[in-house]
């Protein structure tokens, strides 16, 4: 980890400083944390039989990480330029972390590494999204957050005409921008989800489909925000789309959307106990 650690060392470097700049990756710093938080589970630990090294899946990650660096050095992207930042650390860290993993596999018995395989792939979210992958998810949750929050507003009763992303209504004309994707708002989602599934639930199927609710959750959060705006712009003032709810109402709506998510939690982990 310090070899690998030492050898990595300005694009880690960067992802700090990315980390500490961007709401979007503020989480990975908490990343490390979490994994080591998840293997700490000593009851657990006690249970698993000494086992040897499978050395050979150690070549899946070390073959992955070998690629990531092919095409890291076969880019011109730049760290010192912020367009391109993204991509310069996700080839760079994915490598990084293959090699972690990697590493894992070649020291840790076979029973260990499978009772540990979450924490261990947890590292994963430590990669940066690469800008195409980034753009394509934005507008993924841009254009089903407008479909959605058009029939809001219509079912709403507030009169709309919609061309596009483009919202015209008869006192203010509104745009539904990459910004109204809630990209950093579903990533938090998505990574709740995933860490709740695995600590409170058993069944696979569960789990898949628990973490999968960031996706609907998520669009349903971008549209009500939307109708909100509408509603507001409509109804009282145009200038309320520079108001407070526009520029702070995710945080307080983010939080609403963890109450049906948490309800579904419980839903699955008492139907789990009764089996």
């Amino acid at each position: 980890m310090a070899v690998l650690s030492l050898l990595f060392r300005e694009p880690l470097q960067y992802l700090w400083g990315l980390a500490r700049s961007s709401d979007l990756y503020s989480h990975v710093i908490l990343i490390p944390f979490v994994s080591i938080y998840l293997a700490w589970d000593t009851s657990r630990l006690k249970t698993i039989e000494p086992s040897q090294p499978n050395r050979l899946l150690a070549l899946v990650p070390v073959a992955l990480g070998a690629v990531s660096l092919f095409a890291f050095w076969q880019t011109t992207a730049s760290p010192l330029d912020p367009n391109q930042i993204e991509d310069y650390l996700a080839y760079s860290i994915f490598a990084y972390v293959s090699f972690i993993i990697a590493t894992i596999f070649l020291l840790f018995g076979r029973e260990t590494v499978r009772s540990q395989i979450f924490a261990i792939l947890f590292l994963v979210i430590l990669v940066p999204f690469p800008v195409a992958v980034r753009e394509g998810i934005q507008i993924f949750f841009q254009y089903t957050s407008a479909e959605v929050a058009y029939w809001f507003i219509y079912i709403a009763g507030i009169p709309i005409h919609r061309e596009g992303l483009i919202f015209e209504m008869p006192t203010i004309i509104m745009e539904v921008a990459p910004q109204c994707s809630g990209l950093r708002s579903s990533l938090v989602l998505f990574i709740t989800s995933l860490v709740a599934s695995y600590l409170f639930l058993k069944s696979p199927w569960k789990r898949a489909i628990f973490v999968s609710l960031f996706i609907p959750i998520g669009i349903l959060r971008n549209a009500i925000r939307i109708l909100v705006l509408a509603w507001q712009c409509y109804h009282i003032d145009p200038s309320m789309i520079h108001g407070w709810f526009h520029k702070h109402g995710g945080q307080p709506l983010f939080a609403v959307t963890l109450i049906p998510l948490f309800i579904v939690l419980w839903f699955f982990r008492r139907s789990e106990k009764k089996n």
